[in-house]
């Protein structure tokens, strides 16, 4: 019994709160931390972790309390990744505070100054803060002081932050704090795939891992189309108390949403970064308190914030990475014993195939790994001009030494450190010589630059009815979709742009829109699940099926699967396996199948594009997903096999950084990378980008910004090690026409597309069949009243049998007198009617639904109809029109 070992008071707290045994967690981790060993605790979602580490170092505060009497400072001091702990966990952690007499306090970016003013002046015992919130008070006279009682350190979710540019930035900020203090470090976590790599990075550490005492069961189910998969997630939720619906992306979340709502449903809520933090409260809240049945969510639900007793995680789409359903499955069942259930629905045969093989490696426990990228240069700039603000003045072997003891740069050379030095100080952000010290610009860009996490300017949306801020758009959607009139999906609902100032948006509800695009989100599949997709595939094309034993393996029907690899051999077509690549050419594409991750694809597809374009001497377009690569080109398959055959592993790197040096795919990642070192300001107006390369090419800026692109979009370990192969002939490499499977990652891109719109696309639809027309018969003057879903495919007069038949919309008694009194007006009108009626003779319904769209008459409606398009691609042009409408009208007269 490990309470037995802690304070008395500690033991009354926990026969108060009913906590009669301890959890496995508490039983392995309490010795040690006991004992002042630094420790990583790794156990699954609900198993008690937080209390692990928290009980033997409030034992630990409450023995030395009485030597530490008089020295008021912080002694516990709590990081967590996220702003929106927890909020059962942080009531309890309050009430244990208030009841063991450890006063706590939470300080973070949304503090008020009048609280961040009183922990200056009378500091808490216990500090709950983010990573960034610990930069700032390295600055702060008062808060550095208070730093320096610092006995233990706690960080969670550490996952989150190790392998992260967030992540080196806390580690040298922790080699800054022991300057300060000496302190144990606790690190806590659900999963890691490689605890001795993350131990490593918090200075050393025991690693304490528990095996679960939950069951976990995962199935995969089919979805196959939007339709048909939303008709299975409302089963799903009416068969269950309270659901987490988790989608890899937020543009996902919001076409989803605005499904549900579209059908009237109010079954769902909506959950994701961009929203306000009200609205994710509200939609928290909500779902506790069973107002709603479910709750569409992205990452932001993956981690410890307090959802309530959850009982289904439903998984749309394969969720890409087998550290991502664990996490997310882990948030049902929280409690002890309790199994955590979950289901993937895959939306096409290769989904299913990926999504079968992550819930398979999740079921036994095989994560992906950590890697901790050394010596980020960005990481480096922004934490040395940080320590010449913190110290004034400091040397520099000093400074190098602190640096050094992170574990992301222990294999710092001094050559490089002095390099980045040199940087800073001519471009004015330091001073440079016998100790390094800070300038005016160095505060400047300190708070410019507290955080790691890339800029990206956002605009406020707000709501002009009840002045609340709903959320927040990318810059880049914000200044292509939010024009005036304009309308765009958030919340799952539309909203109409009435006006755009400064940095806000006011938003009106809406009836039609389009959802925002947040690029950059899509989760990337390892090379390992990759793989094993294309080992299937080897399976079902060696045996047709696969044996009953393999299928065991899988938690779910490999049926559709399968059904797609037969119908690649019925076809004469070679299959695409983790042992054969097959190169496809036709009209000027060439698709590579190779399922390798999306990681290594990207990296040789940008090797074989730049390669070829070198030979043809023609630009070469290149996409890439985790199974296939696409070129544009009218080059030969046979051109790019001898390409793979060519190439040498050996200079597979050198090759990519001469290849991304010459390209614009670094333009982005460049200005990101400016920003950190202080070279670019954050609110800095259009910039050059052929200059800014010519500036920067000869600086550490353009080798971090490639080191960076390569770090975070490619794998060359992995690209390699597949080149190596082909050589040695383990990879078979097969030309042939292009076949189904590789067509069918451009069917899942124009289904994602369909999805993104389908929703706004519904609602047009919608809204046009129900719009009440009168129609007016060109030969008799006959009007009658009707709505265009009720209407004739090609309306005749009831009265005289004419099919000369106008549509209008409004009031049709004035539009006649009009007609029959203004004399001058007369002929405009009869030429507007013409028109009408030869469209709706011509066209039929199509032609009504067409000129039912706000804005369009006769001449729009005629350049539309005469495109011949048919269902959505008609619905898009109506849109598009409408769109353009709205964003001229005000120059209407």
């Amino acid at each position: 019994m490990v309470f037995n070992s802690l304070h008395p008071t500690i033991r009354q707290l926990l026969k108060k709160e009913g906590m009669k045994k301890p959890t496995a967690p508490q039983i392995k981790a309490i010795p040690p931390i006991l004992d002042g060993k630094n420790v990583l605790l790794i156990a699954p979602t609900g198993m008690g972790k937080t209390e692990a580490a928290l009980l033997p170092i409030f034992h630990r505060f409450l023995d030395n309390k009485k030597i530490r009497k008089g020295k008021e400072k912080i002694s516990i001091l709590y990081i967590t990744p996220l702003r929106a702990l927890n909020r059962d966990m942080l009531r309890r952690t309050f009430d244990w505070g208030k009841y063991l007499g450890i006063k706590i306090a939470v300080r973070h970016g949304d503090t008020s100054a009048w609280e961040r003013r009183k922990q200056s002046l009378n500091p808490p015992d216990m500090l709950i803060t983010t990573p960034e919130t610990l930069q700032i008070m390295f600055i702060g006279s008062r808060l550095r002081k208070n730093l320096k009682g610092i006995r233990w350190l706690i960080i969670d979710e550490i996952h989150e932050l190790a392998g992260e540019e967030r992540g080196a930035q806390l580690s040298i900020a922790l080699e800054r704090l022991s300057e300060l203090a000496r302190f144990q470090r606790i690190g806590l976590s659900a999963t890691i795939g490689t605890p001795e790599e993350v131990a490593l990075y918090m200075g050393g550490a025991e690693i304490v891992e528990v095996e679960s005492e939950k069951k976990m069961e995962v199935e995969v189910e089919f979805g196959g189309e939007m339709a048909e998969s939303i008709e299975k997630i409302k089963k799903e939720i009416s068969n269950h108390r309270s659901t987490l619906l988790f989608v890899n992306t937020r543009d996902r979340a919001e076409m989803l949403a605005s499904r549900f709502n579209l059908e009237n449903s109010d079954l769902l809520g909506i959950h994701h970064g961009s929203l306000s933090k009200d609205a994710r409260i509200e939609a928290e809240d909500d779902f506790k308190e069973g107002k709603i049945k479910g709750l569409i969510c992205t990452s932001s639900l993956e981690l410890g914030i307090d959802i309530g007793n959850t009982d289904c995680i439903l998984q749309y789409n394969s969720p890409r990475q087998v550290t991502r359903l664990v996490q997310r499955i882990g948030r049902a069942g929280h409690s002890i014993g309790e199994t955590s259930r979950g289901k993937i629905m895959a939306t096409n045969p290769e989904d299913l195939g990926e999504a079968l093989v992550i819930a398979r490696r999740a079921l036994n426990g095989e994560l992906e790994e950590i890697s901790i990228r050394e010596n980020p240069l960005s990481v480096l700039a922004n934490q040395i001009i940080s320590m010449a603000l913190e110290y004034g003045n400091i040397e520099g072997g000093k400074m190098y030494e602190i640096i050094k003891r992170a574990y992301p740069f222990r294999n710092l050379s001094r050559k490089k450190f002095k390099k980045i030095l040199e940087q800073l100080w001519k471009q004015g952000s330091i001073w440079y010589g016998n100790v390094i010290g800070s300038k005016r610009e160095s505060r400047k860009y300190f708070i410019e630059n507290i955080s790691m996490i890339p800029d990206e300017k956002s605009m406020v949306v707000i709501d002009a009815l009840s002045k609340k801020k709903i959320g927040q758009l990318d810059e880049s959607f914000a200044i292509t979709h939010c024009h005036e009139g304009a309308s765009f999906i958030m919340k799952g609902k539309a909203w109409r742009v009435i006006e755009w100032e400064g940095e806000s948006i006011t938003v009106a509800p809406g009836k039609i829109g389009e959802i925002p695009d947040w690029t950059g989100e899509e989760i990337p599949v390892p090379y390992e699940v990759a793989m094993e997709v294309g080992r299937l595939r080897r399976m079902v094309t060696k045996g047709k099926k696969v044996e009953r034993k393999e299928i065991e393996e899988y938690p779910g029907s490999l049926r559709f699967f399968e059904e797609q690899v037969e119908k690649q051999i019925e076809e004469g077509y070679e299959v695409p396996t983790d042992k054969t690549i097959t190169i496809e050419g036709g009209k000027g594409e060439i698709i590579i199948n190779a399922p390798f991750g999306s990681k290594t694809n990207e990296a040789l597809g940008r090797i074989i594009a730049a390669l070829l374009s070198q030979k043809i001497g023609e630009s070469v377009g290149i996409g890439t997903d985790p199974y296939r690569m696409r070129l544009k080109s009218q080059a030969k398959p046979a051109e790019i096999k001898k390409i793979l055959f060519d190439i040498n592993p050996e200079t597979l790197e050198g090759l990519t950084k001469i290849i991304l040096k010459n390209s614009s795919f670094i333009k982005w990642q460049l200005i990101r990378t400016a920003r950190k070192f202080g070279l670019i300001e954050k609110d800095a107006e259009q910039i050059s980008m052929d200059r800014l390369i010519k500036i920067f090419k000869k600086m550490a800026i353009f080798d971090e910004a490639i080191e960076k692109t390569i770090w975070d979009r490619m794998d060359l370990i992995n690209a390699a090690k597949v080149i190596k192969e082909i050589r040695a002939g383990e990879i078979d490499v097969h030309i042939q026409g292009i076949s189904p499977i590789g067509l069918a990652g451009e069917e899942s891109r124009k289904e994602l597309f369909l999805h993104k719109n389908g929703a706004v696309l519904h609602s047009l639809k919608k809204r046009l069949e129900e719009t009440r027309i009168w129609l007016i018969c060109m030969n008799c003057d006959h009007f009658w009243r009707t709505t265009i879903v009720l209407a004739p495919e090609y309306p005749k007069c009831p009265r005289c049998g004419g099919m000369m038949i106008a549509c209008i919309k409004g009031k049709v008694k004035e539009f006649l007198k009009l007609l029959k009194n203004e004399r001058d007006n007369k002929k405009e009108k009869m030429k507007y009617l013409s028109k009408n009626a030869s469209l709706v003779a011509s066209y039929g319904k199509k032609a009504l639904l067409t000129l039912a769209g706000y804005g369009i008459g006769p001449d729009t409606a005629a350049r539309i109809l005469a495109r011949q398009e048919e269902g959505d691609d008609l619905l898009r042009s109506i849109l598009e029109a409408e769109i353009t409408y709205a964003r001229t009208k005000k120059f209407w007269d």
